[in-house]
């Protein structure tokens, strides 16, 4: 999954884009070599943004379903321009967040362009990768943050506990052991026996081989997760609610079936 979903990322659309040289020469160029700062010229009839660029030229109708889930389309207007003084945009610095309207964000696809002036439809590369907003959401699949549940909270303040009673058992086996004038080998064997007792080593295989296994069991069944430590909280679920698709990511609607009452059922 983590092979699969990586190279998603980097590989998931090597197409040859137009690019704009030196005295207006236009080039053709893998996608996959692009960097921020090219300048990267939208096709009329629309393409599959490789990259988040920002529009310097022109206006784009852009479906985003893809980042958002809305399959309105988006129109795309040209960043102002920073050499015309505009009333409190002097010292502004761009940014894909605040800039939305006026960004092309990987993934997405155009549908149209438009332009007035006879000119080319222009944008600035501005992110590339794994530093896109596409890339950043597989980012956020393929290395989650790290989430605190109260399983785990008990499960380190149960093994705490018992530290706690094999350092008490530790002391007490060394000061007995002193009184009654043992051997010093013998009182660190015994010593930390009281700990390995307690504290069982074989408790994170133990751990470690129920996920294993459960895995196995999912894996059979089609079901696979990246996170596996996620099991073990799925057996203390007792109720899953899902929320409705919100938005559908496509324009037209198939009907494809119907459940019959019958019997009142």
């Amino acid at each position: 999954q983590y092979v699969m979903l990586h190279d998603m990322v980097a590989a998931h659309s090597t197409v040859r884009v137009s690019v704009c040289r030196v005295n207006e020469e236009i080039e053709e160029i893998f996608s996959t070599d692009l960097v921020p700062g090219d300048v990267m010229v939208i096709p009329l009839n629309g393409t599959v943004m490789p990259c988040d660029a920002v529009l310097i030229n022109g206006t784009c109708i852009v479906n985003e379903s893809m980042l958002t889930g809305e399959s309105v389309p988006v129109t795309k207007t040209n960043l102002p321009n920073p050499s015309v003084d505009i009333k409190g945009m002097g010292e502004e610095i761009y940014s894909p967040e605040t800039h939305k309207r006026h960004t092309l964000f990987c993934g997405t696809t155009v549908i149209q362009t438009r332009f007035y002036t006879g000119e080319l439809v222009k944008a600035i590369v501005v992110r590339t990768g794994f530093s896109t907003s596409k890339g950043q959401l597989v980012r956020s699949i393929l290395y989650p943050k790290p989430t605190d549940f109260k399983l785990y909270r008990d499960a380190y303040l149960f093994l705490l506990c018992l530290v706690a009673v094999a350092g008490i058992g530790f002391i007490y086996t060394i000061i007995n052991s002193i009184l009654n004038e043992e051997e010093v080998g013998v009182i660190i064997i015994e010593s930390l026996d009281i700990i390995t007792i307690t504290v069982p080593p074989a408790l994170p295989a133990a751990m470690t081989a129920g996920i294993v296994y459960a895995q196995r069991r999912l894996k059979k069944v089609g079901i696979f997760c990246i996170s596996p430590q996620r099991i073990n909280i799925c057996g203390q679920l007792n109720l899953v609610c899902f929320d409705k698709t919100g938005t559908l990511t496509e324009d037209g609607l198939d009907l494809w079936g119907i459940q019959r009452v019958e019997n009142a059922r």
